[in-house]
């Protein structure tokens, strides 16, 4: 037994109605009511109407909504009908067969026992008591007899169930920036015990994007522990991305790698900062924009892994001395189109002296370089390739400065 907390519903109806805004521009957001008997009353509404196109039909875009639901772990009820109270009536009632008109919504309602009506329970067992125990004999009594006995909202309420009167509900509009809260009933004391709240609130933030039609190159989990402070991770993407699985493997990647000073409590997402998608389409015969995604995919796991400091790019430098002419880069930033003759991708951190009798075959080169002399780093140097006998080839230079002294700088492939 739990007690019920009506702010996290109201706090999980709003998400949802994020998530939603995937499916349709139009999306109510129904009330949470603080009534128990009340509470199966709260509702999500999502037009499909104009959507069906889109996603493939009717029955595509249910199936898509119903599967990400159940990745939600959400549980649900769903109706379709041509008015707003007419789909949360059926929905109630668990009839999942579609209504397109209000005729067919009468004849799908009319037989319900009248407690299926969004009506106070007090009001529904007055109408049972006088003999009306069904909907559609509700909906034969005249209007202005109801007001009189049961208030005028009665009759308005049924005027919108049948479509015989507006429903102006307000749109549920996406706030410029996801900030989302998630409580728990119990104390988490366990990294790996987080990881199924996280995979539902990502997948959420992931609907949110899709909404927006936008990417995230970074957000902000808050860990909210019973004693002490929160504890904050940043999670950061080498390209904007939406996809609730990399997000979720990045963030386990985090978790593996800190210790929290306390038991988890809540959970908090925060990302103020939105950006276009780099989800891209190869063409028919080419996978490399898919392979581009998951090798930045693989950056981001070995950032997540051995930290922000350790992973970065290489550029290019104006210099022709081959220890200065590359430097670290952040992995966004552009490549500068600097031609250099052939270069070993090995290179020793520092040059080391030959010792040997005779130089091995050479089998390219010279190549001279004489550089730096504004840095204190002259240097004058002449570069060739050798093969030893085992049929490695070695990038080695004699240093003309230095009595012509020979040294191994680097190996090729």
């Amino acid at each position: 037994m739990l007690e019920r907390n009506v702010s996290a519903e109201r706090s999980a109806l709003e998400r949802l109605a994020a998530w939603g805004y995937q499916f349709s521009s139009t999306v109510v957001l129904g009330d949470v009511s603080s009534r128990s008997s009340e509470a199966h009353q709260a509702t999500l509404w999502i037009e499909i109407g104009a959507s069906l196109k889109l996603f493939g039909g009717f029955r595509a875009l249910v199936e898509m909504i119903e599967s990400e639901l159940r990745e939600l772990s959400y549980t649900y009820r769903l109706g379709v009908a041509p008015t707003l109270e007419g789909a949360a009536l059926l929905a109630r009632a668990g009839i999942r067969i579609a209504t397109t008109n209000v005729q067919s919504l009468y004849e799908r309602i009319r037989h319900l026992p009248v407690q299926y009506l969004a009506l106070p329970a007090r009001t529904c067992q007055q109408l049972v008591t006088a003999g009306v125990r069904t909907i559609g004999l509700v909906l034969e009594l005249p209007r202005d007899s109801l007001a009189k006995r049961f208030g005028p909202e009665m009759s308005r309420y049924l005027d919108r169930l049948m479509g015989e009167a507006a429903d102006p509900r307000p749109t549920f509009n996406l706030p410029p920036r996801y900030d989302t809260h998630f409580d728990f009933d119990f104390e988490i004391h366990s990294t790996e015990s987080l990881l199924f709240p996280l995979k539902r609130l990502l997948r959420e933030f992931a609907g949110f994007l899709r909404a927006r039609d936008a990417g995230v190159q970074s957000f902000d989990l808050v860990f909210e522990h019973s004693e002490g402070a929160s504890t904050s991770m940043h999670v950061g993407l080498s390209l904007p991305d939406r996809s609730p699985e990399k997000f979720l493997a990045l963030v386990r990647e985090r978790l593996e790698r800190i210790r929290l000073p306390a038991s988890t409590i809540g959970l908090r997402l925060i990302a103020n900062h939105f950006s276009g998608p780099t989800a891209q389409q190869s063409d028919f015969f080419s996978h490399a924009l898919r392979n581009g995604e998951e090798l930045s995919h693989t950056i981001d796991r070995l950032t997540a892994r051995l930290g922000e400091g350790h992973v970065y790019g290489l550029n290019t430098a104006a210099d022709h001395r081959p220890e200065a002419s590359w430097h670290r880069a952040r992995l966004d930033e552009g490549r500068e189109p600097l031609q250099f003759p052939d270069r070993p991708l090995w290179l020793l951190p520092e040059p080391k002296p030959l010792q040997l009798s005779t130089i091995p075959q050479i089998t390219s080169g010279p190549e001279r370089i004489e550089s730096g002399w504004w840095d204190t780093g002259d240097v004058e140097r002449d570069y060739y390739i050798v093969r030893t006998s085992n049929g490695a080839d070695l990038w080695v230079y004699r240093d003309l400065a230095r009595n012509g002294e020979w040294y191994l700088h680097g190996f090729w492939g």
